[in-house]
């Protein structure tokens, strides 16, 4: 196990980015939203990923040097074109714009396109939450190059992980917020129980012919994983692939060569708007402050410690690993090496 500091993590990625060619602002940006990830204790989605991403540099799957740019806009919308860079770089500009937009205008909705990995799509609630905001972040379009779930009820993969994130500003600068892929595990989870060779948990998967499996490598070899909450949880996903690559049209801005599988069709859509629009943000907060304390001051039932609300655990990880350091298994540390050799730097 390593321990490192937050501002040393980010020294590292930075370092190892930029020596793969991607420039200091774009470094920078994935360099926050990686250590953002793993402070709050999502550990999936933060340096674990750093290897994959020069490696679709050095493929040219990924262009380290491109900005986005946005293609079209009214005073509420805006399709943001990620002209193939990071997805972090892309999906942050398209969260910027919808910020501004619904500052001006009570609410926006701001698609984008033609970008890669955006990464942990909570994060982008959470800032949204520090402007004042509400906001919706949602992804899809992954199924149409590597599918990996089934629909309920069904045995052949025609789904994928859908990510969703729905977050609601808090006093004091806090904040409540949900994230979840609507698979029942997310896909870098399944990935790292198959890396640890862990069996998965049961009702997370099934195999080719739709029976319950715990072998984490059916995943990528006939198995597929389930929706969570049986069709409750399907519904939501399959909400979440209109709102992606169905509302972007995603699908006609795929390149042949570009994008990471399974990105080259992916579509985000970020919904934000003002938490102030039918009364002062205070008494939102006040509101959203009371319902919170509220649900955390139940009783906890057999086997647990404590009611907490959507997005408390991140927070504890965050104060957690601020004070402490951010702990990084071997095989992930082992990783970030692999990345610092691949784009020929030392760290």
């Amino acid at each position: 196990m390593i321990i490192k500091s937050p501002l040393e993590l980010h020294t590292i990625v930075v370092k190892i980015l930029v020596a793969a060619g991607t420039t200091p602002k774009n470094a920078s940006r994935v360099a926050d939203a990686l250590v953002a990830s793993n402070l709050c204790g999502v550990d999936t989605h933060g340096v674990f990923h750093l290897l994959s991403y020069i490696e679709q540099i050095k493929g040219g799957l990924l262009d380290a040097t491109a900005s986005p740019k946005i293609l079209k806009e009214t005073t509420t919308t805006a399709l943001v074109d990620g002209n193939w860079t990071f997805g972090h770089v892309a999906a942050k500009y398209a969260l910027d714009i919808a910020i501004q937009k619904a500052i001006e205008n009570s609410i926006a909705i701001v698609g984008a396109v033609r970008s890669n990995h955006i990464g942990r799509v909570g994060e982008y609630v959470e800032l949204a939450a520090e402007k004042g905001m509400c906001a919706i972040v949602c992804a899809s379009g992954f199924a149409e190059t590597r599918p990996m779930a089934v629909p309920y009820g069904g045995r052949e993969k025609a789904m994928h992980t859908n990510p969703i994130a729905i977050g609601f500003p808090g006093e004091d600068g806090s904040s409540m917020f949900l994230d979840f892929a609507t698979t029942a595990m997310s896909g870098s989870k399944a990935r790292l129980y198959k890396i640890r060779q862990h069996e998965l948990p049961i009702g997370t998967a099934v195999d080719d012919a739709g029976y319950s499996t715990t072998n984490p490598f059916l995943t990528d070899d006939g198995g597929s994983l389930l929706p969570f909450g049986g069709h409750k949880g399907y519904g939501i996903m399959a909400a979440v692939e209109f709102l992606g690559r169905s509302l972007t049209g995603s699908a006609n801005f795929r390149e042949k060569g570009k994008g990471a599988t399974p990105m080259e069709e992916q579509g985000v859509t970020i919904i934000a708007f003002r938490a102030d629009i039918h009364q002062p943000l205070s008494e939102f907060t006040r509101y959203a402050e009371d319902t919170s304390d509220k649900l955390r001051s139940v009783a906890p039932a057999p086997g647990f410690d404590e009611v907490m609300i959507p997005g408390d655990p991140e927070k504890n990880a965050r104060l957690e690993r601020k004070a402490n350091g951010i702990p990084i298994e071997d095989e992930v540390w082992d990783s970030v090496l692999a990345a610092a050799s691949l784009a020929e730097t030392e760290i």
